[in-house]
């Protein structure tokens, strides 16, 4: 996947750079430790929305679906199955039309097993930035 990274951090840099923007601004408001996925989602979720970065997010999906040669089903919204802010972080998800999945992840957000709990990786775009091509 190493075409869609390069493609999408050429393209969308600020925007990743905003998300981890946002989730820094998250974390410093929890209270370690955090064990409830609610308790990132959420203020991570109003962040995003709040800066606009919903929008964004889609223009991401687009470039990486771009890069992988593929055409979409559907067109994208801000909503799931499309965008989802989970506890890691915002999941672009798009299925193709050959049947494949396309999903990205901006990983700002690490979850340690045992004790479960959710930390702040400060991650550089490149870091934040993952994704997976999977078959139909």
């Amino acid at each position: 996947m190493t075409g869609v990274h390069e493609q999408v951090l050429c393209a969308h840099r600020g925007c990743i750079a905003a998300v981890i923007d946002a989730g820094a601004t998250v974390a410093a408001g929890l209270e370690e430790p955090v064990t409830d996925p609610a308790a990132v989602r959420e203020p991570f979720d109003r962040q995003l929305r709040e800066q606009g970065l919903d929008e964004e997010l889609l223009g991401l999906l687009d470039t990486a679906v771009n890069a992988v040669n593929g055409e979409r089903r559907g067109e994208p919204v801000a909503a799931p199955p499309y965008l989802a802010v989970t506890s890691r972080g915002p999941v672009c998800r798009a299925t193709l039309t050959d049947g494949r999945r396309l999903v990205v992840l901006l990983a700002a957000f690490e979850v340690r097993r045992r004790p479960r709990r959710y930390r702040f990786r400060d991650p550089s775009p490149a870091e934040c930035l993952q994704s997976s091509l999977e078959p139909g």
